[in-house]
């Protein structure tokens, strides 16, 4: 155990200046859920309850052995001294709770992004060399898999192309003018209708700290390999519990479901006018996919970076070289002046 003196003392050194925010976060202002992030791996009848505490920095709400004194967010980086409160009821009892494990260890996501960070030819030159990347943390970050029956009705045109003569004016190379018939091609459209029946599959990020468009982007995760949720699953990282409910969820997937039914109707014909969609034979799992979360810092910016941790795909933002855009646009001025010029000369 540790003393409450080195507890004091831990507590004064966390009220510092982190990325040039003053952190004075307390172990009262925070709460997260915890697994074996620090402790040994947990066998079946060892397995400590787990534990929930909120980022009050960020609102994450994350999950962590509950024997752990020192709690890093995954997602800003707030650490603090925590005292373990009891855990609080899961989300949606009767969904399933799945996770993938990580296939990507922190080394390999570590060179990654290195190699990242130097790969954009707009960036930086020395944005590899001189930024500072912070330790990093991997995450079991939860996402609602929504699975759904959509049927619908539709009403769209098909074309069927033509060909006709007309009448069009001319000028020869002598300066005459005349008129000539020529083929103009044209098209009729044509209503059609039917039904379409389909399964559909959406993922809605489920996190406090991830956006949407961050986990669009991350996606596609192997569904191969998931296991049922336990803290054995999940030992070594740490895992953040959903922010967005099973309501809530299916607010925000539902009209993704209809867009594709919408589109896979649309194949039907050349143009769509019409889709009624009902959606039907609902069901949703919550699934923890694997996430690398860093921090760097560049010129004085901080910047975050997501890896998936299966497939090594990278999410982030990347600072632009002004001197290397306005050379391109330079180079790019030039060479349609020398083609204009070209044009005239040979003219």
């Amino acid at each position: 155990m540790f003393s409450r003196r080195w507890l004091v003392n831990k507590e004064q050194q966390l009220r510092q200046v982190h990325y040039g925010r003053t952190l004075a976060a307390t172990a009262d202002t925070i709460r997260f859920v915890i697994c074996a992030f620090a402790g040994p791996r947990m066998t079946a009848n060892s397995t400590p309850t787990l534990k929930t505490y909120t980022c009050s920095n960020c609102g994450a709400t994350t999950t962590f052995d509950p024997r752990t004194q020192m709690l890093r967010c995954p997602f800003c980086g707030t650490e603090v001294a925590v005292r373990a409160t009891a855990a609080g009821t899961p989300s949606s009892a009767s969904v399933s709770r799945l996770v993938l494990p990580f296939a990507i260890e922190k080394s390999g996501a570590v060179d990654a992004i290195r190699d990242w960070l130097g790969s954009s030819f707009f960036a930086p030159g020395d944005l590899q060399s001189r930024s500072a990347l912070d330790r990093g943390q991997g995450t079991y970050v939860p996402f609602w898999r929504l699975d759904a029956h959509a049927t619908s009705e539709w009403e769209g045109e098909v074309s069927q192309t033509h060909t006709r003569q007309v009448a069009r004016s001319f000028t020869d190379s002598a300066g005459k003018s005349g008129t000539r018939m020529e083929d103009e091609e044209y098209k009729t459209w044509h209503r059609r209708s039917g039904t379409h029946d389909g399964r559909h599959r959406v993922w809605i990020s489920g996190s406090s700290g991830l956006t949407q468009a961050e986990g669009d982007q991350l996606m596609p995760f192997p569904e191969e390999g998931m296991l049922t949720f336990s803290t054995d699953a999940i030992a070594g990282y740490s895992a953040e519990e959903p922010g967005l409910d099973l309501d809530g969820a299916w607010a925000a997937g539902e009209p993704k479901i209809t867009q594709l039914e919408r589109d896979a109707c649309a194949n039907e014909v050349e143009r769509v006018t019409r889709v009624d969609t009902r959606i039907s034979e609902r069901s949703a799992s919550l699934c923890y996919l694997p996430v690398w979360i860093f921090g760097y810092r560049y010129n004085g910016a901080d910047y975050r970076v997501l890896l998936n941790g299966h497939t090594g795909e990278i999410v982030g933002k990347r600072p632009k070289s002004r001197t290397k855009i306005i050379g391109t646009l330079a180079a790019i001025a030039l060479v349609i002046a020398v083609i204009v010029l070209l044009v005239v000369v040979l003219r």
